[in-house]
This record gives structure tokens, C-alpha cells and sequence, in this order.
């Protein structure tokens, strides 16, 4: 977006206050920065794109994008890319996400010695129609990372000296206080030490951050924002906090834990020396370190110190050089465990007798820089490619006398037969000739076809096709039954005669056209979020 557009916005000088210690050499000091805020609904639409919107699936090879012949059992969909902004001629780049309840937030930076950064919120309330709601922009300030708490976003990142000649260093945390979940122009600056702040974790009455190359970690009060303890630690990437322990990561030192009271060290852990400069995250399943390690994949850890699993990057991937697969970043979600891997897309893990057993890869299209999954929902930045938002769809599994599908890619019911299943399935296509019935969550690439005198009744979640394809039809001659939640990102074909019956309470979402011949019926209380039934 470039500037002219901008000047209908509102550009609020805010006062960043930096704050003194006897830790490290900063001094209080006050600066002035522009922030640009942007609420306008049309304009902020034109950043979400749904073109690519659609199922999606695993990958199982390491040589080819391509899925594998049989079902998976991670059925999801791409639900919207949200371009990244766009300010005087730059594109911004995503870096990180953080979740509260149907909020996304969302930091920019942007690449190169110029300072300009960003933060975007995304409303997910309607699950299958994501929106942008507001976005801020900071002309001499690039954002790492935003965290919520309480009503409050962390900020860390670095900031122009030449726009902000008091402040000490550029390194720096924030706290922006919130309005009903939506950004706002006051926030609070606090200088660390070292060029660039990389990380920041919230507990009950401080909080933490990491700076490098010549940074340190750092302990501040929550309430008078005030630095009460920096321990230099060179290179540090990355922070995270398990038990009132801080678990911080250095590219040449390792990690190193320390007692979130009293900044005792209490352990340290010998790690590979990772490149310059580069973000890395930690995550935490049970008692256990998920470490994102670079080109040496993901590592795990126990808090003792022993390497328990290392997890390789994939190697020769068709059309994708070798140096740009890094596992840049982690994210623990229950059993799953997502890693972003640069240009191999988001590797999928899952937690079997407490071994993590790679299920598949999501290839985007772009470079994986960051992931975070939360819920059904799994956000990856891919840096000037944007956010990329992926749910995975619910599994219902009320069906108990039910076996799990544990065929081929394509379902077909041939007359005569009555078939039933439930779980979690991710399939290419769909031919029902009699009866299928389907308990649990199911995603469809590509077509659907029920046949005369088929019968295909679905309780749970499904999505079927792509964003407004022409190739991936849901025809329907016999009856389809709803009993949850439906998502049709192609044309809906209802054939003459052909029935449509809802159970109470159910939903269904169509983003192609509808198609409804002779003696179509259509019968049950449930919600047309696109309203293309009428």
C-alpha cells in the first residue's frame, strides 16, 4: 500500500518511555514515534486472499509435493491467505503469530537495514471467513514478536536511532495496551540491551526478553516496567517459560535455564552453533524441550540435558535447494508437533509412545519462517508470502461400532452396499452408489458424486474441494445428509430430485455456485453462511 493511501488514516505520535537499571548500561529516555492505524474494512479486505482457499493435504514423500496414494488421517483446508502489508513501496515481512480466543495478532519487520514494522489482528469468530480487522504500522520500528496477556501485547523488535536518537540501543520490549482485543496507540517502550530484542515470555508479575548479537536476557517488573535483572548471554533466539523456569537459546552458547525468581542459572545444555542471525523458537510437550535447531532440524530435550530425539531435516525435495530447508521455528499442540522448515513447507509430527513420528509435511508455496498451532488452527508466516491459515477439522467420533476408512484415496460405494466409518480422513474423492455413512472429521480434495439412488449421510466436519473450482463439483443426484458442518469451496450441483436434509443446528458454507435442477428439496434448521441455498 503506498503512502497517499495512507494519509486518510490516523498517525498518532505515541511516547515510548525507556527504563533504567543497574544491570545493563541503558538510561530512561523518552521518544517520539508514528504509528499508523488502519481500520477501514474495504481496505483491509483487499489484503485477504481466498484464490488458493481449499482442501489441503499431507505429504509423505521427501521427493515430490505431491500426496500419497492412500488416505491420511489430518484432513484440513487452507481457509485464506492475509497478504502482508505493504508501506511507501516496501512489503513487510510476517514473523511471528500469537492466538487469543478468536484473535490472531500478527508481527511484520522488514528485511534489510530499514526500520518498518507491523501488526496485524485477525478475527477467526466465523471460523470458515476469516477477516482482517485492524492493522498498525510502525515506519521506524520493525516487530519480532507479539504475545498476549491479559489484555495486553508484547512487543520486541528493534527501532531507528536516527528516529529516536535518546533511546540507548535499538533493542527493545514493549507493552501495548489493548482496547477490547484491538490495537491501540499506547504502549510503553523499555530499551534492553543489544541491537535487536528476539523474544518475550509473560508471567504472573514480570517479564522476560532476549536481545542479540551482543544482547542479554532480561527480567522486568510487569508493573513498573522496570529492568530487575540482564545476564549477558551472547546470539540469544529464542524464550519460552515451563514451571517458573526461563529456557533461553543462544546460536553459539546452547540453552541455558534459569530460575524465573532469582535468574539463578540452574542448567545448560550443549547445542550445535547455529548461523547468524537466524530466529529460532522453543516449545515444551510434557516436561520435554521442542527446539527449533536450524539445519540441524528439530531437537528434543528433557530439562536434565539428554538429547532424547533428533528429528533430520528432508532431503531432496524436487525443485527446492538444500541451504533453504532450516527449521526456523516450533510449535507444540497435544500430540502434534509443527515445524517450519523453510522452503519443505511445515513438518507434522505426532506424539506416538513418546516418540515424535513424522505423519507428513504442508507445502505452501513459500518459505515456512514461523508456526504456531492452537486449537484446530495452525498459522504459518512465510515472510513476504504472508499468514497462511490452516484448521484442521474436528473429529466427532460418536460412532463407536464404526471401523476407521483405511482405504485408498478414493471412496467408492458400489451398488449393494452399505458402508460406514468414522475418525479422521483425508481423501482425494467421493462416489456413492448406495449408502455411506461418515462419523468424524473428512476433508476432500477433489470431487464428490452421489448417484441416483446413493445415500451419503455426514455427522461431524467436512470440507470438500477448492476456492471456486470448476474441477472439484459436489453433484448430487440421491441425498446428502448433514449433521454438523460442511464447507463446499467448489460449485454445489443438485441434480433434478435430488435432497438436501439438515439436522437441527447444522451449518454449510459454499463458495462456488449452486446449481438446483427440477424437484430439488432441501429440508432442516441449519445455517447458510453464504446464503447460496435461498
Amino acid at each position: 500500500m503506498k503512502k497517499n493511501l495512507f494519509t486518510v488514516f490516523l498517525v498518532l505520535a505515541v511516547l515510548l518511555q525507556a527504563c533504567q537499571s543497574d544491570h545493563v548500561n541503558d538510561s530512561a529516555t523518552n521518544a517520539v514515534a508514528k504509528v499508523v492505524l488502519n481500520s477501514d474494512s474495504n481496505l483491509l479486505a483487499n489484503r485477504m486472499d481466498f484464490e488458493k482457499s481449499g482442501v489441503i493435504t499431507l505429504t509423505t514423500s521427501k521427493l515430490t509435493s505431491k500426496s500419497s496414494s492412500g488416505a491420511d488421517n489430518f484432513p484440513m483446508s487452507l481457509l485464506a491467505e492475509v497478504k502482508p502489508p505493504v508501506y511507501e513501496g516496501k512489503t513487510l515481512t510476517a514473523t511471528h503469530v500469537d492466538v487469543k480466543d478468536n484473535y490472531v495478532y500478527v508481527a511484520y519487520s522488514t528485511q534489510g537495514e530499514t526500520y518498518l514494522g507491523g501488526i496485524d489482528v485477525i478475527d477467526v469468530s466465523q471460523p470458515n471467513s476469516p477477516k482482517l480487522v485492524v492493522q498498525a504500522l510502525l515506519p521506524n520500528t520493525d516487530i519480532n514478536t507479539v504475545v498476549y496477556n491479559n489484555g495486553v501485547l508484547y512487543l520486541t523488535g528493534a527501532t531507528s536511532l536516527d528516529a529516536n536518537p535518546e533511546l540507548p540501543t535499538p533493542a527493545f520490549v514493549a507493552k501495548m495496551t489493548l482496547q477490547n482485543g484491538l490495537l491501540s496507540n499506547n504502549y510503553t517502550m523499555v530499551s534492553v540491551a543489544g541491537k535487536v530484542s528476539t523474544g518475550v515470555a509473560v508471567a504472573n508479575s514480570s517479564y522476560y526478553s532476549i536481545s542479540g548479537f551482543t544482547g542479554a536476557v532480561t527480567k522486568i517488573n510487569k508493573t513498573t516496567n522496570t529492568i530487575q535483572t540482564a545476564i549477558a548471554v551472547e546470539d540469544l533466539r529464542a524464550l519460552g517459560l515451563m514451571d517458573n523456569k526461563v529456557v533461553v537459546m543462544s546460536g553459539t552458547q546452547g540453552i541455558k535455564i534459569y530460575n524465573g525468581d532469582s535468574m539463578a542459572l540452574i542448567s545448560s545444555i550443549t547445542t550445535a552453533t547455529d548461523v547468524p542471525d537466524a530466529k529460532r523458537t522453543i516449545d515444551f510437550q510434557g516436561s520435554n524441550l521442542v527446539v527449533s535447531n536450524g539445519y540441524n532440524g528439530v531437537q528434543v530435550y528433557n530439562v536434565a540435558g539428554s538429547l532424547l530425539q533428533t528429528l533430520s531435516l528432508p532431503t531432496g525435495i524436487a525443485n527446492v535447494d538444500q541451504i533453504d530447508i532450516v527449521t526456523n521455528a516450533v510449535s507444540v499442540n497435544g500430540e502434534y508437533v509443527y515445524a517450519a522448515n523453510g522452503a519443505a513447507g511445515v513438518a507434522v509430527y505426532k506424539n506416538t509412545n513418546n516418540t515424535l513420528v513424522s505423519i507428513g509435511s504442508i507445502f505452501l508455496g513459500d518459505s515456512s519462517n514461523y508456526v504456531k498451532s492452537v486449537g484446530d488452527y495452525i498459522f504459518v508466516a512465510t515472510g513476504k508470502g504472508g499468514l497462511k491459515i490452516i484448521k484442521k477439522l474436528n473429529a466427532v467420533l460418536d460412532c463407536a461400532s464404526f471401523p476407521t476408512y483405511k482405504g485408498g484415496n478414493w471412496l467408492n460405494v458400489n451398488s449393494g452396499e452399505s458402508l460406514n466409518y468414522q475418525g479422521a480422513t483425508s481423501l482425494q474423492g467421493v462416489n456413492v452408489n448406495q449408502n455411506l455413512a461418515f462419523c468424524g472429521s473428512l476433508s476432500i480434495s477433489q470431487g464428490v458424486n452421489i448417484n441416483s439412488n446413493g445415500v451419503f449421510t455426514m455427522k461431524g466436519s467436512m470440507a470438500q474441494g477448492q476456492y471456486r473450482s470448476e474441477s472439484t463439483n459436489f453433484n448430487v443426484n440421491g441425498t446428502l445428509k448433514i449433521d454438523g458442518s460442511v464447507v463446499i469451496y467448489g460449485n454445489l450441483i443438485l441434480n433434478s430430485n435430488a435432497k438436501l436434509e439438515f439436522a437441527s443446528g447444522s451449518t454449510i458454507t459454499i463458495y462456488g455456485k449452486v446449481t438446483k435442477n427440477n424437484g430439488v428439496t432441501i429440508t432442516g434448521n441449519f445455517t447458510d453462511t453464504e446464503n447460496k441455498l435461498k
